[in-house]
């Protein structure tokens, strides 16, 4: 169902002596933000006066509209002889005391509406510098977490040299072990008194012996 149109409202607040946006919401059944917009156009076109400090704004009655009829009063009681005549009360010229004074009416209304916005504007101001903080802190973390990775591969790349340095220790070692042990077996030096065989140890010493310290040369300069 379509909401009434302006001109409806203008109809409605015509019949009242006064209008707030509660009771034209009500009336028209309407949003509360349409029937402002509607009152606040009325007091442009000046349907309606300036809102008062209490909400309501004063309907504005058109020129041609005639007045209430007042009630004709009864005519006074004949006076008496013995009745004595009062001295008739001044009657006060009401163009003496001149037209009402216009009371100047605040925008209670407007005020509202505006610290409506500005509490909604604060409210934006907050919420972008909390994503602003949200967003230093995830680059915070992303920072954290790169440093993290590059210690992690730090650690893996110097145990990774330790077990090489190891490693090559342990070859080192075991390299001289056997190279005591080809001596021991092959230097003439070390042949029993007794060696048949003597001339061909002698000759297997000098024929591995060169390799075994070719050997040991290429793996001191790795």
């Amino acid at each position: 169902m379509p909401n009434p149109s302006y001109a409806d409202a203008v109809r409605y607040v015509r019949r009242q002596p006064r209008i707030n946006t509660s009771t034209l919401a009500d009336g028209l059944g309407v949003r509360w933000s349409l029937a402002l917009d509607y009152l606040q156009r009325m007091e442009r076109a000046g349907v309606v006066g300036a809102i008062d400090d209490h909400g309501w704004w004063p309907v504005s009655r058109p020129k041609g509209q005639p007045a209430a009829r007042k009630s004709a009063a009864p005519p006074p009681p004949p006076a008496t002889a013995a009745a004595p005549r009062q001295a008739a009360a001044p009657k006060q010229d009401k163009e003496e005391l001149g037209p009402p004074v216009a009371i100047p009416l605040s925008q209670a209304g407007n005020h509202d509406h505006r610290d409506l916005l500005e509490k909604l504007r604060e409210a934006a101001r907050v919420l972008m510098s909390e994503r602003e903080n949200m967003q230093k802190l995830r680059d915070a973390c992303r920072t954290l977490i790169a440093e993290r990775e590059a210690w992690k591969r730090r650690a893996l790349a110097a145990e990774a040299r330790m077990l090489t340095e190891e490693a090559d220790e342990i070859d080192r070692l075991r390299f001289a072990a056997l190279r005591r042990v080809l001596a021991r077996e092959l230097h003439p030096d070390y042949a029993p008194e007794d060696c048949a065989d003597l001339q061909l140890r002698e000759a297997l010493f000098k024929s591995i012996w060169p390799k075994v310290e070719q050997i040991e040369r290429k793996g001191r300069s790795g």
